[in-house]
């Protein structure tokens, strides 16, 4: 978790949940580390200009997200009053899978 300039920042934060998409944007649920080492929820409002890219730096949807993937995301710093709080999503950036390599079976 960092803070600059009014905008905040949470690294390898892990997707929650994603209530899908609203009349108004999309809304993703994300767990991080905040400012004081404590973990904390966060629900993230997903509008037209907030960047969705993946590990690759493709576009993808607000739908993709699924729970449990790893996220970079940036946001305001201005939260609402409410449990979990929400803010303006500027990015989120799915992280890779590690390796890369998927779906090999070696028998030895």
């Amino acid at each position: 978790m960092a803070y600059f300039n009014g905008v905040q920042y949470a690294t390898n934060a892990t997707v929650v949940a994603n209530p899908g998409r609203r009349e108004s944007g999309c809304d993703i649920e994300i767990n991080y580390v905040n400012d004081q080492g404590q973990r904390q929820n966060m629900i993230l409002r997903v509008t037209d200009s907030t960047v969705l890219r993946d590990a690759n730096g493709s576009r993808v949807s607000c739908s993709s997200f699924t729970a449990g993937q790893r996220v970079n995301a940036s946001f305001t710093d201005s939260m609402s009053n409410t449990t979990p709080p929400m803010a303006r999503a500027y990015s989120i950036i799915r992280q890779g899978t590690g390796n890369g390599v998927v779906g090999i079976d070696i028998d030895l």
